[in-house]
């Protein structure tokens, strides 16, 4: 015997939820599947302290985000930035919001790059 809310089981004679209160049924259905959640890359920096500025302000503002590579810091400074993954419909916000923050120098910018004459 399973709840339907908590997933809890039960042995034989319990007829209902201790924890929920609501009745038992004889098998749970299967789980929903995960969300897939599609992220893009809005900026990378190689610094600790940008990192930590970034995530309170974004979670000031409910970005959904990560730092790709943020513990490999400790590890090989310098090697590779840790890379900020927005929320892919939430990434022009994310934008607005960092352009205007005053990174360290080895912070890389989100501002696009001009490309040359050959498109690279």
């Amino acid at each position: 015997m399973f709840c339907p809310r908590c997933r809890s089981e039960y042995r034989q004679g319990f007829s209902r939820c201790k924890r929920c209160d609501l009745e038992l049924i004889e098998a749970l259905p299967p789980e929903p599947a995960p969300e897939y959640i599609e992220y893009v890359q809005v900026l990378g920096t190689y610094n600790p302290a940008d990192i930590a500025f970034i995530k309170s302000v974004l979670d000031a503002e409910g970005i959904i985000y990560y730092f790709l590579g943020e513990h490999f810091l400790y590890i090989r400074p310098l090697a590779d930035p840790a890379r900020l993954m927005v929320k892919a419909d939430q990434v022009e916000k994310a934008r607005e919001i960092l352009t205007d923050l005053q990174l360290t120098v080895t912070g890389l910018s989100i501002k696009a790059l001009p490309q040359d004459d050959n498109g690279d």
